[in-house]
């Protein structure tokens, strides 16, 4: 007999009182708990409010018969996923084939076997269990990824916001405080090799100057936000898929961001590597 902790929630669709009467006990002598609906419309009501592990269906009731209760079961969400066995005194293939194709998974012929009534059910609800673990696992993988995504993508921007104003610390340093001095140093009694070494320290610290000024000037005058962030990520060594998956674009899309960039920055080489040029920025 199945343990409590194991019992499945099942829902019999039957117009026959007798017929209700035996699959229940049949069922409930194994340990599941059962409930019964006498019509379709009382089952697709007590459904919708708490939805079963897997459906009985009979197939002869009046109003909507077996065949359209179980095409309605599978338009709805919350019961798209449930289980149906048809139990039927039909034994010809048309009445079976016609079950499959309205949604059902599994078609036991009356009279019904104890035996093969409870193995058919036991491992339909297994299986219906293990879908539902799967599915909850997968949403739960999803969220987690998506979670890290986002984690990466403010990581990303952070670092790329710190690198700016570090860039932009550098540059007030050198602009403020270092030419000046050296400027200040170039005036006093020097000899001439002192003097060509002072000379030379305020040439390249004019051109560190200019490269961080043109670096800033060039990407933020003629590119977009999205493109300068593609561009700092080619400029880290990261290809087209990495990219891709970091900004949660697709991988056309960065390939279009890239031939954009090459445009905008007027790099008319084609064997030119555009992160060896941003590089040189």
């Amino acid at each position: 007999m199945i343990s409590a902790t194991n019992s499945a929630d099942i829902l019999i669709v039957d117009d026959n009182p007798d017929m209700i009467h035996l699959l229940s006990k049949v069922l409930t002598d194994q340990g599941h708990r059962v409930r019964a609906a006498k019509d379709s419309q009382l089952a697709l009501t007590i459904a919708q409010s708490n939805p079963p592990e897997l459906f009985l269906l009979d197939i002869n009731m009046p109003g909507m018969d077996g065949y359209e209760l179980c095409a309605e079961l599978k338009e709805l969400e919350a019961l798209v996923d449930v289980p149906v066995i048809f139990v039927s005194g039909y034994e010809q293939q048309e009445h079976k084939i016609k079950a499959f194709d309205a949604g059902g998974v599994d078609y036991i012929c009356k009279p019904i076997h104890a035996d093969e009534l409870t193995s058919r059910v036991n491992n339909h609800v297994e299986l219906y269990r293990l879908r539902q673990h799967l599915q909850q696992q997968v949403e739960e993988k999803t969220k987690e990824l998506a979670e890290t995504l986002t984690a990466l993508r403010v990581l990303m921007t952070q670092q790329q916001n710190d690198s700016k104003e570090t860039e932009k610390n550098i540059l007030n340093n050198i602009n403020s405080l270092v030419i000046p001095y050296a400027q200040r140093l170039q005036k006093t009694p020097l000899n001439e090799n002192q003097l060509n070494i002072v000379e030379m320290l305020i040439a390249n610290l004019k051109q560190v100057s200019e490269s961080l000024i043109n670096n800033h000037d060039l990407l933020q005058r003629k590119l977009t936000p999205v493109e300068i962030q593609v561009a700092n990520l080619i400029k880290e060594g990261k290809q087209t898929k990495e990219i891709a998956s970091l900004l949660n674009l697709s991988d056309l899309t960065i390939s279009t961001h890239r031939k954009n960039i090459r445009k905008k920055l007027e790099i008319k080489d084609r064997k030119l590597s555009l992160n060896a040029y941003l590089s040189s920025l």
